[in-house]
């Protein structure tokens, strides 16, 4: 039996681990022990409790980085969670390391966790990358700009990636770990699993990469409940802290429908105003196997779970991203033809749209196009891999 540690440190909401529970409990059945350490404690209560698997606070960044430009690279986002501080990031990495320590784990499996990277850098346990396109950027250099629907000064690009760089090299001095001589190499690790489609990659001009798929839902959460009214099946996932999510609660309560509302964290005032015979509300996660064969059309923030799940069944989206890993998956969705993306002040238009892409099949279509293109594609088959890739790391490692 091995013992495994799952890292997730930065994100939120269920993605990360929903991805990551089911590659857990798949090998906690092959007889290997999984440990978290995670970076939302919240999360792992309902996620993680229900499988009886052990998790601990991940050492997170707690200040504010100010008077910073909006990032514009992997770079720059890493310089708002502790690498522009070199004594700061080394006390986080140094904590990571004496969470490995205590823990002792055979393998090390990282979700959008790159303190854990930098702080295992070197040690003499086997690591694998894992997560979906944004949380693994290309390890070129420079490592290429988010924005890359847009020309980007590239002097900024290297020269932040040269002062990340420095910042992290001092960390690793501090260590004693092998330094880097750039960013890229920051991803190296015995494997790198990527839980998308090569069509929702955050970078589209990527060499190529064997995808594994996207794991978001296998059964798990709340079984769901329609309004029972006339009208299109409305599913919406919207987040507390959207500008614009009062608009869009008034438009979908405005609509002919039934619609289902998942609003983690939502006011209870919001939840008493809107609610009504046809238009619901529901706090704890959802199925989304049943959700996306159920609904007719689906509203969400662009999370990537959340979106495989509804294009695997043929279902076109309203996209309403909050940040810039959102934004990145909206351009390439809107690429495919199954989607449109909407900003906070175009929330009160909604009702018009959302009728012309009812009565307009031409999104529907694209949907259903994609989803015929993967009609083989089963999760339970991308967890096994993962849990046989995670396997044969352990298997080298000990013949070594």
């Amino acid at each position: 039996m091995a013992k495994i540690l799952f890292a997730w440190e930065l994100g939120g909401d269920y993605g990360h681990l929903s991805r990551l529970v089911p590659v857990a409990c798949e090998l906690v059945v092959r007889g290997h022990q999984c440990v978290f350490v995670v970076r939302d404690l919240t999360g792992a209560e309902v996620l993680l409790e229900p499988h009886h698997l052990a998790a601990f606070q991940a050492p997170v960044w707690l200040a504010t980085v100010t008077n910073l430009p909006e990032p514009i690279s992997y770079p720059e986002m890493l310089m708002r969670f502790g690498f522009l501080h070199a004594r700061a990031l080394t006390g986080m990495a140094r904590a990571w390391r004496n969470l490995v320590d205590v823990i002792k784990p055979d393998l090390l499996l990282l979700d959008h966790a790159p303190t854990a990277l930098l702080a295992t850098r070197g040690l003499n346990i086997p690591r694998v990358n894992f997560g979906d396109g944004f949380c693994i950027p290309p390890a070129s250099h420079p490592i290429p700009p988010f924005h890359w629907w847009q020309r980007e000064d590239m002097a900024r690009l290297v020269n932040s990636e040269q002062q990340a760089l420095t910042v992290a090299n001092d960390a690793l001095r501090a260590l004693n770990a092998p330094l880097m001589s750039n960013l890229g190499e920051l991803m190296a690790c015995d494997d790198s699993l990527f839980c998308t489609f090569a069509e929702f990659d955050h970078y589209p001009n990527r060499v190529a990469e064997n995808y594994l798929g996207p794991i978001f839902s296998l059964g798990q959460k709340e079984d769901v409940t329609w309004p029972v009214s006339n009208g299109p099946k409305i599913f919406a996932y919207l987040k507390m802290g959207y500008a614009g999510l009062d608009t869009l609660l008034a438009a979908l309560n405005s609509l002919q429908a039934s619609v289902l509302v998942h609003a983690p964290g939502i006011p209870r005032n919001s939840v008493q105003q809107f609610t009504s015979e046809k238009m619901t509300f529901s706090i704890q996660p959802l199925n989304m196997d049943q959700v996306a064969a159920s609904c007719d059309l689906a509203l969400c923030h662009g999370g990537g779970g959340t979106t495989a799940a509804l294009l695997l069944a043929g279902k076109p989206l309203i996209l309403f991203p909050m940040h810039l890993e959102q934004a990145m998956t909206a351009r390439r969705l809107i690429a495919l033809g199954v989607a449109v993306s909407l900003a906070p002040q175009e929330c009160a238009h909604l009702p018009q749209l959302m009728r012309k892409m009812l009565s307009d099949p031409t999104l529907t279509h694209a949907a259903q196009k994609f989803a015929v293109a993967h009609k083989n594609y089963c999760q339970r088959d991308t967890v096994r891999l993962a849990a046989d890739r995670c396997e044969a790391l352990l298997t080298t490692h000990a013949a070594h």
